[in-house]
C-alpha cells in the first residue's frame, strides 16, 4: 500500500487550498484531480513512456515519496506520470497532494511555461527540452539594459575634424597590362572555392604559367624581360595591378583579403520583424556532433600563418579538430588553451599537426610548439609537420621564396645545417587542394575511421529528428 506523507490535512475539513500553506500536504480524492492536457504537448503521451512500468513497480514497493503538485483549480502541475500509475494501474482512491495556490490553469496564458518550471527534474527527450527552452522566461529588461549601456558608452564630445587636402585617384589597368590582368583573373577563378585569397597565393599560382607583366608595342628590351617571375619586382607589379583591378571592377573586392589586419564591426536590425525572421531561419540549423569525442587521441592543427587559415578551417570543421593560427612564435595563452582542451578531452595522448613555412622560423616554430606542450605543460604529445617539407618541394617543383633566409636570423645557422641550404619556401607556394589533402590525411591517420563513420551516421539521424521537431513546432505555433 501507499506510504503516507508526514503532514496530512483532510481536504474536507472546510479550509481552502490556499490556507494549507506552501508545503502542506493533503489527501485528495482521485476523482477531483485533472491532468493538464498541456502536459502531452510538452512531454508526449504518458502511455508511450517506456519507463512507466518501472515507476509502477517502485510505487507499489515504496509508495509515493513525493506528493502530486496541483494548481488552485485542481489541475496537475507536477506528477502526471505518478498520477497515471496510481489511478490507472494501482487503483488508489486518493493521493497525497500539495497545492500551488498562486497558479491556476483556467484563464492562464502562460500555463505551458508554468508546467515547464514545475518539472525540471524530468528525464526528457530532445523535443521536450527544446520546448521548455522556448518557454523559459527571459525578461525584456535584458534588451533595454543593453540599449542603455550602449547609449551611456556612446556619449559624444565635441571634436575637431581634420582638414584633408588633395585627391586620391586609382588609374585603370592600361592596355599594355591587359594580358597580365587576364592571367590574374584566370588564377583567381581557378581558386574560387578558397576565396578570399591572399596576394601571395595568386603570386605563386602565376608562376605555374608566368604571363607578361607588360606588352609594350616598342621596347629595346627582349620580351622575356617583361615575363612574370619569382622576385620582388614582379610581386610589387601584382600588388599594383590588383589595386587598380579591384577599384575599377575587373576583380571583385571580396575575393582578396588581408587576414593580418582584423576589423571589428557592429550591426543591428532594421525592425523586430527582421530579427524574428533571421532567428527563425537559423533555428535548429548547424547541428554537429563532436567527431573527436570517442576518438583514441586528441588532435589539433597549428598553422604558422593566417593566410592559410581559411583553407585549413575546412579540415578543422569537417573533423571537429581545434585550429590555431600562431602568426609566428606563440605566447603562453596559446599553449595553456591547448593543454586545457587536451585535459578536458580525457584522452591519453595528443597529436599536433603543424603547418609552417620551410624557413628558419617555420622549422623552429614547429619544434618549439612540441617542446612547449611536452616540457612546460607535460602533455603526451606527438608532432606531425605536414608542410612545407623537402619531399613536397621536390615532388611539386615548388617555386622558392624570392627572399632567402637572412644570415641575421638567430635560427639561420641551425637552418642551414639542418637543410643544407639557405633557400626558403612559403606555405602559399603549395597548391591549396594539395595542402588541404595533406592535412586531411594527417588527421585521419590519427583517427579510428570506424568510430568516425559511426558518429557521422548518428549525426545524420539526429539532424533528421531536429528537422521533424522544427516542422512540428512550426505547425503548432499560433499567434
Amino acid at each position: 500500500m501507499m506510504t503516507a506523507s508526514p503532514i496530512t490535512v483532510n481536504a474536507n475539513d472546510g479550509r481552502k487550498p490556499s490556507e494549507l500553506g506552501k508545503y502542506r500536504v493533503t489527501m485528495v480524492p482521485i476523482c477531483k484531480i485533472s491532468p493538464s492536457p498541456e502536459n502531452d504537448d510538452l512531454y508526449g503521451e504518458i502511455q508511450a513512456d517506456e519507463q512507466i512500468g518501472s515507476l509502477i513497480a517502485s510505487i507499489r514497493k515504496r509508495g509515493l515519496e513525493e506528493p502530486i503538485i496541483l494548481t488552485a483549480d485542481n489541475y496537475i502541475l507536477s506528477g502526471h506520470r505518478r498520477f497515471y500509475a496510481v489511478s490507472e494501474f494501482l487503483h488508489w482512491k486518493e493521493v497525497p497532494c500539495r497545492y500551488c495556490s498562486d497558479v491556476s490553469r483556467d484563464g492562464n496564458d502562460t500555463y505551458h511555461a508554468d508546467l515547464a518550471e514545475y518539472n525540471p527534474q524530468r528525464i526528457k527527450s530532445v523535443g521536450s527540452l527544446l520546448k521548455e527552452a522556448l518557454l523559459r522566461d527571459s525578461s525584456s529588461d535584458d534588451t533595454f539594459d543593453a540599449i542603455r549601456d550602449y547609449e551611456e558608452a556612446s556619449t559624444c564630445v565635441n571634436v575637431d575634424f581634420m582638414a584633408v587636402a588633395g585627391c586620391k585617384l586609382v588609374r585603370d589597368v592600361s592596355a599594355k597590362k591587359q594580358a597580365f590582368l587576364v592571367a590574374v583573373q584566370r588564377v583567381i577563378e581557378s581558386l574560387q572555392k578558397y576565396w578570399p585569397l591572399s596576394i601571395r597565393q595568386i603570386h605563386y599560382n602565376l608562376l605555374n604559367d608566368p604571363p607578361y607583366i607588360s606588352t609594350p608595342k616598342r621596347s629595346i628590351r627582349a620580351s622575356e624581360y617583361y615575363r612574370y617571375c619569382n622576385d620582388r619586382k614582379s610581386y610589387n607589379a601584382l600588388v599594383g595591378l590588383l589595386k587598380s583591378a579591384r577599384y575599377r571592377g575587373h576583380v571583385p573586392m571580396h575575393v582578396i583579403d588581408d587576414p593580418t589586419r582584423p576589423q571589428l564591426t557592429h550591426s543591428g536590425w532594421t525592425n523586430a520583424s527582421e530579427f524574428v525572421n533571421q532567428e527563425i531561419e537559423n533555428f535548429l540549423v548547424g547541428y554537429h556532433r563532436d567527431r573527436q569525442q570517442d576518438q583514441p587521441r586528441h588532435i589539433e592543427i597549428f598553422c604558422e600563418k593566417n593566410t592559410v587559415y581559411g583553407m585549413l578551417s575546412r579540415v578543422a570543421n569537417e573533423y571537429y579538430v581545434p585550429l590555431t593560427a600562431g602568426r609566428g612564435f606563440c605566447s603562453v595563452p596559446v599553449w595553456r588553451n591547448m593543454a586545457a582542451r587536451f585535459r578536458a578531452s580525457g584522452k591519453e595522448a595528443m597529436t599536433l599537426i603543424v603547418v609552417s613555412d620551410h624557413d628558419p622560423e617555420g622549422l623552429e616554430l614547429a619544434d618549439d610548439a612540441i617542446r612547449s606542450l611536452r616540457d612546460l605543460w607535460k602533455l603526451p604529445v606527438e608532432g606531425h609537420r605536414v608542410a612545407v617539407n623537402r619531399e613536397q618541394i621536390e615532388e611539386l617543383n615548388l617555386a622558392e621564396d624570392c627572399n632567402p633566409a637572412k644570415a641575421t636570423s638567430s635560427q639561420y645557422q641551425k637552418f642551414v645545417e639542418r637543410t643544407g641550404s639557405s633557400k626558403t619556401w612559403e606555405l602559399e607556394s603549395l597548391p591549396p587542394d594539395y595542402l588541404v589533402s595533406q592535412v586531411k590525411a594527417a588527421v585521419e591517420a590519427s583517427m579510428n575511421r570506424y568510430i568516425l563513420n559511426s558518429v557521422v551516421e548518428q549525426e545524420r539521424d539526429d539532424a533528421d529528428s531536429l528537422w521533424q521537431i522544427k516542422q512540428t513546432i512550426a505547425g503548432s505555433m499560433q499567434f
